[in-house]
Parts: structure tokens; C-alpha cells; sequence
């Protein structure tokens, strides 16, 4: 795709677009993740700025968009690509654990998460960066609740905070997918479904990884095929 060979791209992502993987019990990186392939397909270069427990609240805090933005050279046809939203809809669960009756809120809250998406946009748009968001895949909350919070926190305290239903970590971090498909339309920016297709998969559990949380080989497989998809649509 000659448009794209022309672009000089950076994503600002959380642990899944940087390709890590949960196996044997440690997290490691996955050499064939859904970014090299897209970069491969395409035979592109692109930034990878994405770490591991990434939230768009630490990315403001270190200022990461301000030092991007200084260094950008406007003569370029740049692209920004945030895919954030995950790790901000969780929970510090050892707080939550210690006080199940109070009404904890995620990491990012989402009133702030959407204010300060806006404003990311917003400021990367103003230095004409085109900013393309991406949605958040799905989370399966009984095999993250038994091998992750289970592992950390009591796990009765917490599912008292839940109110019994442990299916409120799906549907929280359903929301904050909501919300940054919500910001794409307000803004007038491109998104990148990479939920979509494991939502249809009747077995898209086997393309995660045991913390309910990661995609896998298969699971990023699934998602640059959807990435290339998407994109070799938009650049016809």
C-alpha cells in the first residue's frame, strides 16, 4: 500500500499491541505479534511506543504526546494511533478487597478517560497528526477473576464488591471500548475494530491466553487480519 509507505506511524498502546503474551506462568513478547504482521503485510515502518501496563492517564502524566509532538516533523504525513483503554478500566483490586462496601473507581475513571482522550486527539489533530484509535478486545472475566485477581487480592471481598457477578469486569471494560468509538465519531477519527471479530468467534476463548486479558498467537493472528482488512478498505 503505497499511502501507507508514505506515512510515518506511531502507536501508543498498553501490553497487547506491544505483543505480550501470558505463558507458563510469565509474561514474554510475542515475536509474530498482530503489529509485526500489519508492518510486515504492508512492508511498513512503524513506532511502537506501546508498554506494558499502559493507561492514557500515565501517558498525559509523562507528558509522552508532548515529547512525540516536538519532535514531529510537519512535512511528514504522520499518524498517531492510540490504543488505550484496558488497563484504565481496571481496578486496583487490592483496595477494592480491603473495603468491598466503598464504590472503588477504575484507574482512569471514565468521565476522565473520556475528557482526556478528547483533549489527546484534539492535540494531536491540531499539529495535523491524522489519529487513528483502535477499540479494546474482549475480556473474559472468569478466567481473570480465578487467575489474576484471585492471585492478588481475596477473592471473596472482591466479588462482594461485584455484587455477586463477576460478568461486571466484561461489562466495565465493555464501556471504556464504548466510550473511545464514542471519541472516534465526536473527533472525526478513523477506528480500528479489533473487538469485533472475537465477539462473533464461538470460540474466541481459545485465542486468549489463561489470564482472560492477552490474546495469543492465534488471538493477534486474528487481529491483523482484521487491521489489514480494515485498512486496504480505507486506502482504495
Amino acid at each position: 500500500m503505497e499511502k501507507l509507505k508514505h506515512c510515518k506511524i506511531t502507536i501508543f498502546g498498553d501490553s497487547i499491541p506491544k505483543g505480550i503474551v501470558y505463558e507458563n506462568n510469565q509474561l514474554k513478547r510475542l515475536p509474530e505479534n498482530a503489529v509485526i504482521l500489519v508492518a510486515k503485510h504492508f512492508d511498513i515502518q512503524i513506532d511502537n511506543l506501546s508498554f506494558y501496563g499502559q493507561t492514557l492517564k500515565r501517558l498525559n502524566q509523562k507528558g509522552t504526546i508532548d515529547k512525540y509532538l516536538e519532535k514531529v516533523d510537519n512535512s511528514e504525513n504522520n499518524i498517531a494511533v492510540i490504543s488505550l483503554g484496558g488497563n484504565d478500566s481496571d481496578y486496583n483490586w487490592k483496595f477494592v478487597a480491603n473495603s468491598p462496601k466503598e464504590n472503588h473507581l477504575p484507574n482512569t475513571p471514565p468521565k476522565e478517560f473520556e475528557l482526556m482522550l478528547d483533549e489527546t486527539i484534539q492535540k494531536l489533530q491540531q499539529k495535523n497528526v491524522k489519529v487513528i484509535l483502535t477499540n479494546i478486545p474482549p475480556i473474559d472475566s472468569k478466567r481473570y477473576f480465578e487467575n489474576v485477581i484471585a492471585r492478588q487480592a481475596d477473592k471473596g471481598k472482591v466479588l462482594e464488591f461485584l455484587q455477586g457477578d463477576i460478568e461486571n469486569i466484561y461489562r466495565h471494560q465493555e464501556f471504556y471500548s464504548m466510550i473511545i468509538t464514542r471519541c472516534a465519531t465526536k473527533n472525526n477519527c478513523r477506528l480500528l475494530d479489533i473487538r469485533g471479530e472475537f465477539l462473533w468467534d464461538r470460540k474466541y476463548l481459545d485465542k486468549f491466553c489463561i489470564d482472560g486479558v492477552h490474546p495469543n498467537g492465534m488471538g493477534h493472528e486474528i487481529i491483523a487480519k482484521s487491521i489489514i482488512e480494515q485498512l486496504e478498505k480505507i486506502t482504495k
